[in-house]
């Protein structure tokens, strides 16, 4: 029970640090198109899916749930997107370099690692929660302009809760090749 409890833990942190991230792999899959490969052939390809589903769900859970006037809206979401890229950035960057064929990062294999690579990880992880610390405080100023401090500070909670809901609405929905597919719903 308890190792049930862990593992849908870390499955949950581990998409909650994905979502925002899967965005970043546009540019590969481009290459791989370019050259004229099909879409089953591109590494990323179903991350890359993932997110563009995704994407007006959470713009419209997020200006629902803050409840964003069509000016605030119109100011907000150039800004939010500007973060959102520079927070893919940093997340792409410090990707794990081993992912399953859909493009999702592949576990790590916690138990049997050495002291020092479980160290260099925690090391990482301190580092990229450094740098988006960074890129909050940064944003926070820049959206705190187009809109009250107190939707700013409803929004890191707002964006938790739909990365939750997404997850309790998909996370056992599989197409037939078992595949994570999008269900279209209403949060």
């Amino acid at each position: 029970m308890k190792t049930k409890i862990r593992r849908s833990t870390l499955l949950l942190l581990g998409m909650l640090m994905l979502v925002p991230t899967l965005n970043a792999q546009n540019h590969r899959n481009d290459r791989h198109r370019e050259k004229g490969a099909p879409d089953s052939v591109c590494q990323y390809h179903g991350a890359r899916n993932l997110h563009k589903k995704l994407k007006p769900m959470k713009v419209g859970y997020i200006t629902r749930e803050l409840q964003l006037t069509e000016q605030e809206a119109k100011d907000f979401w150039p800004i939010y997107d500007k973060y959102e890229q520079e927070l893919m950035a940093i997340r792409d960057k410090n990707k794990p370099k081993d992912t399953t064929e859909d493009g999702f990062p592949q576990r790590p294999d916690f138990l049997n690692m050495s002291n020092s690579q479980a160290e260099e990880m925690f090391t990482n992880h301190f580092q990229v929660q450094k740098e988006v610390l960074a890129l909050e405080e940064k944003y926070f100023s820049e959206m705190k302009k187009v809109i009250p401090v107190q939707k700013v500070n409803m929004l890191f909670q707002v964006e938790k809760r739909f990365v939750t809901k997404v997850m309790k609405v998909n996370l056992k929905d599989k197409d037939k090749k078992g595949r994570r597919k999008i269900v279209k719903t209403n949060f």
